[in-house]
């Protein structure tokens, strides 16, 4: 059976430390000015990647002035040390270029990868995230949208391993502001495929079920804002797809998932046996 901690050797058993200040249901809205909707922020893969692109064409840029401004010192102390930090400079920014590339045509030609490597393709793109954030912010993009964006570019990342996982190996965490239906029928779904379901309505929550049930995958149901806090908690530790809420009325009250998206992603991590017979009111749903 392949195994979905992929990005470290330490034990999933054990949950993420605790932040300075846990992260309470409804904490990431605290600034919502009321204007966004989840149709609004909504984002494919490309926005990501053209923010990264871009991000990276700013840093060789800023790399290269900061070469230009030190040069003469460094010829100061040797007449070969500004071509020699040129050259240790550029060999960084292709290094950096060429895996940037080489994860975007895996993504386009949908390759498969060990789930080692895809691990580690999460964790460059991890290392320059907030950079990208901060770049979305600067050009006046919201950051609901940037991480919309980076949730669906993560996924697919992780999409390209392959799991075969047993379910009691999978963990679905739900928010609590799901509808009740919803919340009925998510839980339906994770009965018909044997794998557990929990709400959480925050940070400490959420690793406590993490604790309790102790998976090798999560799948994890929620607003853009917590899916990347989320998604940074556990980063390291476990292997997560996220799938986005809609708020027709706004964040944090009767929210809603696709559920079609929700079997899809069980049904992604899981070692395949008979396909399980549907369960019609979690597709009523959908």
């Amino acid at each position: 059976m392949a195994h979905a901690s992929d990005e470290s050797d330490e034990s999933t058993s054990e949950a993420p430390a605790k932040t300075k200040r846990d992260r309470k249901l409804g904490d990431e809205w605290k600034d919502w000015d009321g204007r966004d909707s989840a149709a609004t922020v909504a984002a494919g893969k490309r926005l990501f990647f053209s923010l990264t692109g871009a991000l990276l064409i700013l840093l060789g840029g800023l790399g290269l002035f900061a070469w230009y401004l030190i040069a003469p010192r460094l010829a100061e102390w040797h007449p070969a040390a500004p071509a020699v930090a040129l050259a240790a400079l550029a060999t960084a920014l292709a290094a950096l270029y060429l895996v940037y590339a080489l994860i975007a045509a895996t993504l386009l030609l949908h390759l498969r990868l060990p789930a080692p490597l895809s691990g580690f393709a999460r964790r460059i793109l991890a290392g320059i995230e907030g950079g990208v954030f901060w770049l979305g912010g600067l050009v006046g993009l919201g950051r609901d949208r940037v991480a919309h964006s980076f949730v669906q570019v993560h996924n697919a990342l992780v999409r390209l391993a392959r799991y075969r996982l047993d379910p009691a190996r999978v963990l679905v965490l739900l928010p609590r502001c799901l509808t009740k239906e919803q919340l009925r029928a998510a839980n339906a779904l994770g009965a018909e495929y044997g794998v557990a379901v929990a709400v959480a309505g925050g940070g400490e929550v959420a690793r406590e079920r993490i604790k309790e049930h102790r998976p090798e995958a999560v799948i994890g149901v929620a607003c853009e804002r917590d899916l990347l806090s989320g998604i940074r908690d556990v980063r390291g530790k476990l292997c997560v797809l996220g799938i986005p809420n809609t708020r027709p009325h706004g964040p944090c009250k009767d929210t809603l998932i696709d559920l079609a998206a929700l079997r899809e992603g069980i049904e992604f991590y899981l070692r395949p046996p008979e396909r399980p017979a549907r369960v019609e009111s979690a597709s009523s749903e959908s």
